[in-house]
């Protein structure tokens, strides 16, 4: 009983141990990306720390092929992370490049909010960042400064092979958490000398390498843009994944920091906007500014997003606690239609110029009546001179507040909404053509009866050929 209760409480302490609080440093990078200040193993950064060959998560004494942990004995004989044929054991392969947390040495001995950097965060912090060939006390290696003036030292660690420790104190190579895809046997790496050369390489990154691990720490969660010059695309997401998403990326934190300029250089581009099914579960508490960039601190340009021409997902805009809906739509003045009708505006304070100066806005598509609402609404619809209702009425230069924010009702109740045509074989009108709405054209028959939205082939009777033609719409979605 008494070894039992040691085992438990060893694993205990290595539980505690492998996630307590680590040190790190934002360096202002592009990525967001956070660096621990020491290598994994280290408790200083000038410490080596640890070294680890690729896909292992503890020292040893001895590196080579024979010892390494997913092969048979040599580069040619993998059992795990192997592409090729070639490299691996009796032709064996499993298409995996990218570590996985529990081969991953930085995740392991620091916490899985920890992981070795993948190799774009290690290009980008060799060529975002200065670096000096330095010690820090009395240990050499180089000193990397980042965009915002922090600062991390790599010390020049060297690697292992075999049973010895080889070119410390003038070189150091730092692991990435990827192999290179057709040459197994090396991943990607970076690494400098005392010559002040720094690099990032595969060739020469021996798997079965003893080698330092720089972890990063995981990212939090959060709302920002990505911008794709070649499709003129400008996407809202809520993850963790923007260090690696490819276009131009920007945080949109309007609870925060609700005046930061945003789409510089590039606001003139944007020619369509995605919200991502990601923002369903964005904690999102304001859309203030959400397509308007604010004002360029240096040429005092406002930054609106002018040839933005379509605004696709917006059902994925988790709208349930957002107090602040004011000047959400500012500026877009080439956008003709917009659908709002998932909104819930039920704690929303102020709407303020939500669709200001919006020029070629005709339709806004929404079932609900805001003009009840007790928010703030001066100047919601400034300057939406081509808007018009669902039945016929026209923007009124005298109704610019939320008093005509409802579906049309006509003469009789003037609203500049549109309620939301329902698909071809949306039965039941949720929005979708499903199952539910093959049902429905089944109970219709069994009923013998008739509704003209069930009538889809134009027969003038509800029978299995409307059955028919909503399968068909479904396969074709």
């Amino acid at each position: 009983m008494k070894k039992k209760i040691l085992s438990i409480l060893a694993v205990m302490l290595m539980t505690l141990t492998a996630n307590a609080q680590h040190d790190y440093v934002d360096l202002g990078l592009p990525s967001g990306t956070l660096w621990a200040t020491c290598n994994v193993g280290a408790n200083s950064p000038e410490e080596y720390g640890d070294y680890f060959a690729w896909g292992e998560t503890s020292e040893k004494d001895y590196y080579d092929y024979g010892t390494y942990e997913y092969c048979n004995g040599t580069f040619t004989s993998f059992t795990k992370y192997c592409t090729s044929s070639e490299y691996g054991n009796n032709g064996f392969t499993d298409g995996k490049t990218v570590l996985e947390p529990a081969d991953d040495a930085a995740t392991v001995n620091m916490g899985d909010s920890w992981c070795t950097p993948s190799l774009k965060q290690l290009q980008e912090l060799i060529g975002k960042c200065s670096r000096k060939w330095t010690q820090m006390n009395g240990v050499e290696g180089i000193l990397l400064t980042g965009p915002n003036g922090n600062q991390i030292f790599l010390p020049a660690a060297g690697y292992r092979w075999e049973g010895e420790l080889n070119t410390a104190g003038f070189y150091g190579s730092y692991r990435s958490n990827s192999i290179c895809q057709g040459a197994d046997q090396v991943s990607y790496y970076i690494w400098f000398d005392s010559n002040n050369n720094c690099n990032w390489e595969y060739l020469g990154g021996r798997r079965a390498e003893g080698n330092s691990v720089r972890a990063v720490r995981v990212p939090e969660k959060e709302v920002y843009t990505e911008f794709v010059e070649a499709t003129g695309t400008l996407t809202y997401y809520y993850d963790n994944q923007r260090g690696s998403r490819s276009g131009v990326t920007e945080p949109y934190d309007p609870a925060n920091a609700s005046d930061v300029p945003r789409f510089t250089g590039y606001n003139k581009k944007v020619l369509k906007a995605v919200i991502d099914p990601s923002m369903k579960n964005a904690p999102l508490t304001s859309t203030y500014y959400m397509f308007f960039g604010g004002i360029n601190n240096e040429t005092f340009a406002f930054q609106v997003l002018s040839n933005m021409t379509e605004i696709g997902g917006m059902e994925n805009l988790n709208t349930a606690n957002v107090t602040r809906m004011d000047y959400m739509f500012e500026g877009c003045n080439s956008l003709q239609t917009v659908d709002v009708s998932s909104f819930d505006i039920s704690n929303v304070t102020r709407m303020d110029f939500m669709f200001g100066d919006c020029y070629k806005l005709t339709t806004i598509y929404c079932d609900k009546d805001w003009s009840t609402s007790t928010a703030k609404s001066d100047y919601m619809f400034a300057t939406c001179k081509l808007l018009v209702g669902g039945k016929g009425t026209v923007f009124d230069s005298n109704v610019i507040d939320k008093t005509y924010a409802r579906p049309d009702g006509g003469e009789a109740r003037p609203g500049y909404f549109s309620e939301k045509p329902s698909p071809k074989g949306d039965l039941n009108s949720d929005g979708k053509v499903d199952i539910a709405d093959a049902v429905t054209v089944l109970n219709i028959m069994a009923a013998g009866g008739y509704e003209a939205k069930a009538e889809l082939n134009d027969d003038q009777k509800i029978d299995i050929a409307d059955f028919v033609t909503v399968l068909n719409i479904m396969a074709a979605q």
